[in-house]
């Protein structure tokens, strides 16, 4: 997706929330961030150059999973910046224009340059599709009406974003409530993994019932339980560590074969999302340094990781022209290669110059105050915040 917000008051009920408020950034997270966002342009390259992904690979297991975790750590970072202070519908309102302001602007310009492919190759694009993805509203009406690849998560977060000012109440007034409903939400995941997908036939054939945000609010719902059930929890560095192992193990040696339906229908999905929260509490509550020249690559990369997700496709669909007229000769190694490198530095230029920019608006359009009306702390700092 932390020490005290030092001078902040406490929630109300605070007994029944976390102790304490943490600082703004956990970087660990942002590591964890970075990686996957890697992991998921690999599975997506490597797929587009080489051949699809089944499940019985890891890039097949990650590339699934990668976003399940994106989730995950979307519900523990939005419940840990913003749990104290969804306690009224004006502070709602500043966290909706807040997400908004964090994810329309790369996405409009995403969503600008595959659409202006689409057009120019004769391809029928609606006016209205067009706007259903520059509001974000396909999540709510249509989770499969989405232009750009991987959209389909963004709008399953918008949802999830609608739901958020409900849950942290819930939570804040009280913790078994909210685990409560997010037992029911996991209910919910198990009723689409066991029942709504059939083994019978292939992912892509039930692409729309994977993709319904119903079917991975749980996700969210477990980041948000993490916060609220995990955030004064102290672990070793080899307890994380071992923890960390566990899930990688599960993703490496669970053994499934045949199509991704299979790794997320089943028990499978229990075991493949058992890891994930592992995963994602590993990282949340590793305690140790590492070496300075692992962070600085990885927290660019964390901060990058909206950007790295987002724009990966549009690069590969940009320059696939030219990779056709390079020849086999190129393909697949010099294609990747060069979509990797453009894909990073076009996300780093899109996050320093247009992302950051667009948050600070956001900020200062809405600035947050605590209960009491204090100004908030991270108001005052620049917004390094990335999607979570």
């Amino acid at each position: 997706m932390k020490a005290p917000l030092h001078g902040l008051p406490q929630p109300p009920q605070p007994t029944r929330a976390p102790s304490a408020g943490l600082k703004q950034r956990i970087e660990s997270l942002d590591w964890l961030r970075g990686l996957l966002a890697a992991a998921i342009m690999a599975y997506h390259l490597t797929g587009w150059g080489v051949g699809p992904h089944d499940g019985a690979t890891v890039l097949g297991r990650l590339g699934a999973y990668g976003v399940s975790m994106f989730f995950i750590l979307s519900g523990l970072s939005i419940a840990h910046v913003y749990h104290r202070f969804i306690t009224e519908p004006q502070a709602s309102r500043r966290f909706f224009v807040r997400r908004v302001f964090r994810i329309w602007p790369l996405l409009w310009l995403a969503v600008a340059v595959i659409a202006a492919f689409r057009l120019a190759s004769g391809e029928g694009l609606s006016w209205k599709l067009i706007v259903l993805n520059l509001t974000t509203l396909f999540g709510f009406v249509r989770p499969s009406a989405y232009i750009n690849t991987g959209a389909w998560s963004i709008g399953n977060e918008m949802v999830y974003y609608a739901m958020t000012p409900l849950l942290l109440r819930l939570y804040n007034r009280s913790r078994l409530a909210g685990n409560l409903f997010t037992l029911l939400t996991v209910g919910v995941g198990l009723l689409f993994s066991h029942h709504l997908l059939s083994t019978g036939a292939t992912l892509a054939t039930q692409w729309e019932t994977y993709i319904n945000p119903f079917n991975n609010l749980f996700l969210y719902c477990c980041g948000v339980a993490l916060y609220y059930n995990a955030s004064g929890l102290r672990a070793t560095r080899w307890q994380c560590l071992a923890a960390l192992g566990l899930a990688a193990a599960i993703f490496v040696f669970y053994p499934v074969q045949g199509d991704q339906i299979h790794i997320v229908t089943g028990p499978a999905r229990i075991a493949f999302c058992v890891a994930s929260v592992t995963a994602v509490l590993a990282f949340y509550k590793y305690p140790a340094a590492v070496h300075p020249w692992l962070v600085a690559p990885l927290t660019q990369l964390g901060l990058m990781t909206y950007g790295v997700y987002l724009l990966h496709p549009v690069v590969w669909q940009t320059l696939s022209p030219l990779y056709a007229r390079l020849g086999a000769g190129f393909m697949p190694v010099g294609a990747i290669s060069l979509t990797v490198v453009l894909t990073l530095a076009f996300a780093w230029g899109a996050y320093h110059f247009f992302e950051v920019p667009m948050m600070r608006l956001g900020k200062k359009l809405t600035p947050l105050r605590s209960p009491r009306g204090e100004a908030r702390a991270a108001d005052l700092r620049s917004p390094k915040e990335s999607k979570p």
